[in-house]
């Protein structure tokens, strides 16, 4: 089987894992206990901006289900790293399409965390900007970026120069993150609370429109 084909075990045992994530009950925060989630919210930026942190969060506030995508790749094709080295990079942002195409088509609301380079795919950017969610995107400057992923540690797209890697990546795909996006937050010194709060805002500003 290709590597980039959902099926098998290993995609089914995801499939159900994912299903399973958004039928468990949750509680929001005592401080939205009158307001409800209506609607999916999806964070898009360069790695370091916080996707993930501020989607676990975030998805703690209102009382939804929180799932990365990258989590979701793994499980189903295993480390993203050994992928790239097994595969190369075509066959990785062909997976993670099929991936974001499966996360997308589910019809409840929940916080998704997105890859940093998962809007190269036209596709996924089509569907984002074809559907009700709420996309934010979070940006955040390099030193705070280079920090949090423990300067490239474990990503491949960062080898052999971090910080030049990781501005070139985010100057090449910065466009994108915007054309998808709803509203953008600069999450640079800023707690995983705080962003998680404007998001929020964002999304409440948003339903009175």
């Amino acid at each position: 089987m290709s590597p980039t084909t959902p099926g098998g075990q290993a995609w089914r045992r995801t499939v159900q894992a994912v299903e399973r994530e958004l039928e468990r009950l949750r509680v929001p925060s005592a401080w939205l206990w009158r307001w409800r989630l209506r609607r999916r919210i999806v964070l898009v930026g360069p790695m370091g901006c916080g996707k993930s942190t501020v989607g676990r969060e975030l998805a703690r506030l209102v009382g939804c289900a929180h799932l990365d995508a990258d989590a979701v790749f793994t499980q189903a094709h295993g480390p993203i790293p050994e992928f790239f080295v097994e595969h190369g990079e075509p066959a990785f942002r062909r997976a993670e399409e099929q991936v974001m195409e499966h996360l997308l088509s589910r019809h409840r609301p929940f916080v998704l965390s997105c890859g940093g380079g998962a809007v190269l795919s036209a596709a996924t950017r089509r569907r984002l900007k074809e559907s009700d969610d709420h996309v934010v995107h979070l940006d955040v400057a390099p030193s705070d970026a280079l920090r949090r992923v423990r300067g490239g540690h474990g990503r491949p797209a960062l080898k052999g120069d971090p910080q030049g890697n990781w501005e070139r990546l985010r100057n090449e795909r910065d466009h994108l993150y915007r054309e998808v996006a709803d509203v953008t937050i600069d999450t640079t010194g800023l707690s995983s609370q705080d962003v998680a709060w404007r998001i929020v805002e964002s999304v409440r500003r948003r339903n009175k429109e």
